[in-house]
This record gives structure tokens, C-alpha cells and sequence, in this order.
């Protein structure tokens, strides 16, 4: 199982030979937004919550626009809208049908996986899955893949606050860089990447192999 970030142990000078490969998940390990296509669905299973969303929208769009795409609270803004109003054990029931349903639509980009599980058989590796994704979805959707035991999760986190469900980090762009160095410290030296997005350039740029991931899930070489 995945440690809790607060047991996740700091790489030492000692263990410093180890490689370490970083993996995006949405668009890298499957072709989807795993926590876009989630948002849309508590829209759908909750269209009430519709008359709030567009109250907030022209704030969270203000948000994006003057402060960039990888600022937190417009998207947590967006989540509280969603989710206010409904109890815990309702949005926990969503969440698990949710995940059910992804599990069997989702497109799996079976060359990089593939190599994830390469990584995952080889013991001087130490695998990260950075993602913008919630940490809560991520492990529902791949807790029983055969890889999943041998990576290290960051994910953007969810938070129950004001009657409803925020974001109290959001794990996108520079943060990722930034949620990284807290773990294993400085200075960043990772083996390789994979991601699909130039949102991630800022935590490839630390990697001495870089791979883009295609549209269609092949792997091209980035310099």
C-alpha cells in the first residue's frame, strides 16, 4: 500500500544512488481527466448543485485568467459548488460508483504502463506518481493495479471545509517540483519522466531522460 505522506521517508545522501522516475497520471498512464470527468459527474448526478456552479464560475474564471491556470482555489472553488450541501457518506457513495465506472471506460496507454511495471520489478528503483488528480481517487481507481504497491503517491488533496468538499493542495505545474523536493529533498535528481503535458516541464527539467507521451499513448524521447 501507499505510505501516508507523513511516513514517506526523506532520500538520504546514502540512498542517493537510487534511481527515481517521476510518472504523470491523466494523459500519461491513461488518456483521460480522471478528476475533470469526476467533477462533470457529480454535475450530473447532482444538478441542483448546477444553480451554485454558475454563481461561482465567473469568480473561478476571473481566477484562472489573472493568476494562471495552476492556481489552487478556483478549483477548489469549483469542487465546494459541486459538493455543498451534501453529506459526507453521499459523496463518499459518489465517489466509489464514480471510480467503478472509470475503471471500465478508461483508455489505458498500455506502453506506458508497461513501463511503469518494468520500473516497479526493479529494486534499486524508486517510482513517483505526481498528479493533479485527488489522492482519494487515484488510489480507488488503481489500489488493486499490480504496480500500485510500488509507487510513491502525490496528489492534489481533498478536504471536507464549509459544508462542502475543497482542495487544500493542488498538485499541478511548479507545485508538483515543489511537493517533490519536500520528500526526498534536495538537490532533485531524477533518472526520468513521462508525462504528456508542458505543465509538467518545470519537474522534467530535473530528469536526465525525458519522455513525451503522445495522444495515442506512444513514447517519444523529449530533449
Amino acid at each position: 500500500m501507499i505510505k501516508p505522506e507523513e511516513n514517506q521517508p526523506v532520500v538520504t545522501p546514502q540512498s542517493a544512488a537510487r534511481r527515481i522516475v517521476f510518472f504523470d497520471l491523466d494523459g500519461t498512464l491513461h488518456r483521460e481527466d480522471l478528476f475533470g470527468e469526476f467533477m462533470f459527474f457529480l454535475l450530473r448526478r447532482q444538478p441542483l448543485n448546477a444553480l451554485l456552479l454558475l454563481v461561482v464560475l465567473p469568480l473561478a474564471a476571473a481566477g484562472f485568467l489573472l493568476q494562471g491556470r495552476a492556481v489552487r482555489w478556483p478549483v477548489s472553488l469549483l469542487l465546494w459548488s459541486l459538493t455543498f450541501g451534501r453529506r459526507q457518506s453521499r459523496l463518499l457513495a459518489l465517489e466509489q460508483q464514480f471510480t467503478l465506472a472509470f475503471r471500465e471506460r478508461a483508455t489505458i496507454f498500455e506502453q506506458v504502463q508497461a513501463r511503469l511495471e518494468d520500473y516497479a520489478r526493479q529494486e534499486d528503483v524508486d517510482i513517483w506518481l505526481i498528479t493533479g488528480s485527488p489522492e482519494s481517487l487515484v488510489r480507488k481507481v488503481y489500489g488493486q493495479a499490480p504496480w500500485f504497491a510500488s509507487v510513491n503517491l502525490i496528489g492534489s488533496k481533498i478536504t471536507r471545509e464549509c459544508g462542502a468538499w475543497c482542495l487544500s493542495r493542488r498538485c499541478f505545474g511548479k507545485e508538483k517540483v515543489t511537493q517533490l523536493r519536500l520528500r526526498i529533498g534536495e538537490p532533485l535528481a531524477l533518472y526520468s519522466g513521462y508525462s504528456d503535458s508542458v505543465q509538467d516541464n518545470p519537474l522534467l527539467a530535473f530528469c536526465q531522460h525525458r519522455w513525451r507521451v503522445t495522444p495515442g499513448g506512444e513514447l517519444e524521447q523529449w530533449r
